[in-house]
């Protein structure tokens, strides 16, 4: 892959990471929030952190477009999943609190490898 185009392979990635971190925000259940039912799904839509996640998902979305302009499909699809993975495993952990465990540090260096396999060979 051309170098010129590495940062716009990581802001898909980190967009699409940001998008779905506030989605998760956003579906969390506040201290008595009734859970979403299609008469409360209107609640969780209009929240503002769920309005902010689409949008940077819709983001990543427009940036994957541009990407696959000059990119393989065989090349940055793989690219994208385990750049998505490996952001959002790390954001869960540091934002969320989420465990992390031996075994996910051995996929994301397996992952990573991978990343490396890929966009050179």
């Amino acid at each position: 892959m051309d170098a010129a185009w590495i940062p716009l392979v990581l802001s898909v990635s980190l967009f699409a990471a940001l998008g779905n971190t506030l989605l998760k925000l956003g579906a969390d259940r506040g201290p008595g929030e009734a859970p979403i039912t299609i008469g409360t799904l209107h609640h969780t839509l209009l929240k503002p952190v769920i309005i902010v996640g689409v949008a940077a998902y819709a983001v990543s979305q427009v940036l994957w477009i541009t990407e696959l302009r000059v990119t393989d499909l065989s090349l940055a699809y793989p690219l994208r999943i385990g750049l998505n993975f490996t952001m959002i495993t790390g954001i869960a952990r540091l934002y969320l609190k989420e465990p992390m465990s031996t075994g996910k540090l051995m996929g994301i260096a397996l992952i990573l490898a991978g990343i490396v396999l890929v966009t050179t060979g």
